[in-house]
């Protein structure tokens, strides 16, 4: 019942709540976008043969451990996705780092009219002195030609770390996840991409994932402000 899956109760993380309430690090549908650029986010190269948004282009000020993507009326199965960011030994907590995380809709858009460069639902979360993350949100749709499993695109950076892409969040079970889809993963974040979520008490499904940060990470070419 933890949002951290860990040790850490829900009284203790009611701070992180409430400051991501003061001070939401996570667009809603009510409140400005952090990027007034009609081509929506810069955009860096994934290393394949695409391009995805630059979450550190220009992020919050103040930015939660536990936060929110989707405003808790968008329509859509709620779910909760926590672990811990390791550093390159698969041990050390990595601490201060920035997870940008943004998804389609219940109905597979990510806007209207449909472009990733300008997704809808998306934000950031920091990890905390033990290397914790975690987020709610609504489960995504398949991209309408369901060609693509479900997904939810993450990169990290942090003051000594360029922005990367990690392979994305995936939901155990989806028939979409094939042989084809599987050879596309890069193993960047430590694998674990598949959730394997557990519906709780209170009817929301809780998913893990742990990431561990590369030895050596490129920059994606990111357009970086500094204060």
């Amino acid at each position: 019942m933890n949002r951290f899956n860990t040790t850490l109760t829900r009284r203790s993380l009611a701070p992180l709540t409430l400051a991501a309430l003061a001070a939401p690090a996570f667009a809603r549908d009510d409140t400005p976008q952090p990027l007034a650029l009609e081509s929506g986010f810069p955009q860096m190269p994934t290393g394949g043969t695409g391009v995805t948004p630059c979450g550190s282009a220009n992020p919050p000020t103040v930015i939660p451990s536990f936060g929110r993507i989707a405003p808790e009326r968008e329509p859509g199965e709620p779910i909760e996705v926590s672990g811990v960011v390791y550093r390159p030994d698969r041990r050390t907590p990595a601490a201060g780092v920035t997870l940008f995380a943004y998804h389609t809709d219940a109905r597979g858009d990510y806007n209207h009219p449909n472009s990733p460069f300008k997704p809808r639902l998306y934000g950031w979360v920091r990890t905390d002195a033990q290397g914790r993350y975690g987020f709610s949100t609504i489960k995504p749709g398949p991209y309408p030609a369901h060609d693509t499993p479900r997904h939810i695109h993450v990169s990290v950076f942090g003051p000594e770390l360029p922005e990367y892409w990690l392979d994305d969040y995936w939901f155990a079970g989806d028939p979409l996840i094939t042989a084809a889809e599987r050879a596309k993963l890069t193993g960047r974040g430590g694998g674990g991409e598949t959730l394997r979520m557990m519906r709780e008490s209170d009817g929301v499904l809780r998913g893990r994932r742990d990431i561990v940060l590369e030895h050596v990470a490129v920059s994606g070419n990111c357009r970086v402000l500094r204060a």
